[in-house]
């Protein structure tokens, strides 16, 4: 009974991650997913024609998708390698160092190419409080813990500024199920060209 109630939240989650990031990725974008997990999302966005490429610091990869395992907060991208979408998916409040991840995307993504973040909203205390009692939901059925922090969407642009982005579009993403906490996109385009003093600065 727990594990077919367990399948149902993973395959609606799936669904909703999907929906999501669908309308920006294009068949044929050069993705690059962050904090994939088990890679299904990656799977997911291949089979409707993109061509993925997943990051993360674990391997749980349950998919054919290509997945690259990343040490610190340096992204394992190399050389000419440019993607037009990098996203990350309810990933930057488990990092300890959310403006380095950013930077990082700055520097891999196309010119022409997007970022997405999709985070929880934390504007009221109502949603502060309902997404921690989530996380510690998390943490105790799952042990993911968190790292970083939630941040209000004014706190989350600064962010971006920061890592020489800028928010072309915020998207109010409501709730994937009931009870679970209220969700954001955020589509950043390149403010910056890559290795300005702008972007290359340490994190303040």
């Amino acid at each position: 009974m727990i594990r077919a109630w367990a399948r149902r939240v993973e395959a609606e989650h799936l669904a909703w991650n999907v929906a999501t990031v669908a309308p920006y990725v294009p068949p044929g974008a050069r993705v690059l997913d962050v904090g994939s997990w088990d890679c299904k999302l990656g799977a997911a966005l291949r089979d409707r024609g993109a061509r993925v490429t997943c990051v993360d610091v674990v391997d749980k990869n349950r998919t054919d998708v290509e997945l690259r395992l990343m040490r610190g907060a340096t992204l394992p991208v190399t050389g000419d390698e440019r993607f037009d979408v990098v996203q990350f998916l309810y990933v930057l409040h488990h990092a300890a160092d959310d403006l380095a991840l950013l930077r990082e995307a700055r520097r891999v993504v196309a010119d022409d190419g997007r970022v997405l973040v999709a985070e929880d909203r934390v504007e009221t205390w109502g949603e502060r409080w309902l997404t921690i009692a989530f996380h510690l939901w998390l943490l105790a059925f799952t042990f993911m813990g968190w790292k970083g922090t939630f941040k209000r969407q004014s706190a989350w642009r600064a962010r971006f500024a920061q890592a020489g982005l800028t928010v072309e579009r915020t998207v109010e993403l409501g709730r994937s199920r009931r009870l679970f906490p209220k969700n954001v996109l955020y589509v950043l385009a390149p403010a910056t060209p890559p290795g300005s003093p702008e972007t290359l600065a340490p994190p303040g």
